[in-house]
C-alpha cells in the first residue's frame, strides 16, 4: 500500500514536471527508479527489470504506452502518464542507458522439477501440443534480440502476470505471443517463469 501511495505521488509530480534531463541515468533517477529500481534493477515482483533490456524493445514499449496501445493494468495505472511526458529523444536516452546496465538477480531455483519443465518448454517446446521453443525467438539464454525482449532474470511473479496478459487483447503489437500462449496451461506458465527468473 505504501508503494502505491508513493507511486501515486510520483505520477502527480510527473504531470507538473517539465523533464529536461541530460542523460538516461538522470531520467532513471527522476522518473523510473521508484518502481524499477536504480539502474533498472527492481526488487519488486510487480514491475519488470529494465537493466539489460534491449533498447529497440524498450523504445517500442515506451511508445506503445505513450500511444495508449499497450493497455494492461500497470500500463494504464502508471506508464501512460509517465510516458506521455517523454520525448522520443528522452525515450532513446533511457533505452540506451538501460541496455548498458548489468541485470542483478538472485538466479534462485525454488522448485527444481518446475524449473526443469520450464527449461524443456523454453529450449525445445512441445510439438505434441503445438508449443514452439521460446529460445527460437528469445535466444538460448533468454537474452532477446533487438525488438524481442530479454526475459532472463525477470521476476517470477511478473513473468507469470505478463504471460497471462497475452491471453487478452491488451498488447496488440504482440500478435505472435497471443497465439503461442493459447497452448500454455497455468502449470506451463509457472514452469516457464520459474526457469526464466533463474537465467
Amino acid at each position: 500500500m505504501k508503494n502505491l501511495i508513493k507511486i501515486s505521488l510520483l505520477l502527480g509530480l510527473v504531470v507538473s514536471l517539465n523533464v529536461n534531463a541530460e542523460s538516461g541515468d538522470k531520467l532513471d533517477r527522476q522518473l523510473c527508479s521508484i518502481c524499477h529500481g536504480i539502474g533498472g534493477n527492481t526488487t519488486s515482483e510487480q514491475f519488470p527489470m529494465l537493466a539489460g533490456q534491449n533498447a529497440i524493445y524498450f523504445t517500442n514499449q515506451m511508445k506503445a504506452f505513450r500511444e495508449k496501445s499497450r493497455a494492461n493494468l500497470n500500463a494504464t495505472r502508471f506508464m501512460w502518464g509517465i510516458s506521455s511526458r517523454l520525448t522520443d529523444e528522452e525515450i532513446d536516452k533511457l533505452a540506451a542507458y538501460y541496455e548498458a546496465q548489468t541485470p542483478v538477480h538472485s538466479g534462485k531455483i525454488t522448485d527444481k522439477a518446475r524449473y526443469d519443465q520450464g527449461k524443456a518448454l523454453f529450449t525445445t517446446g512441445d510439438q505434441s501440443r503445438g508449443i514452439l521453443a521460446c529460445a527460437a525467438c528469445h535466444g538460448e539464454k533468454a537474452q532477446g534480440n533487438a525488438s524481442i525482449p530479454r526475459l532472463g532474470g525477470q521476476h517470477e511473479e511478473y513473468l507469470k502476470k505478463q504471460l497471462k496478459v497475452f491471453y487478452g487483447n491488451d498488447r496488440p503489437a504482440a500478435a505472435a505471443m497471443h497465439e503461442i500462449v493459447k497452448a500454455l496451461t497455468d502449470k506451463d506458465v509457472e514452469a516457464l517463469a520459474q526457469y526464466l527468473q533463474a537465467q
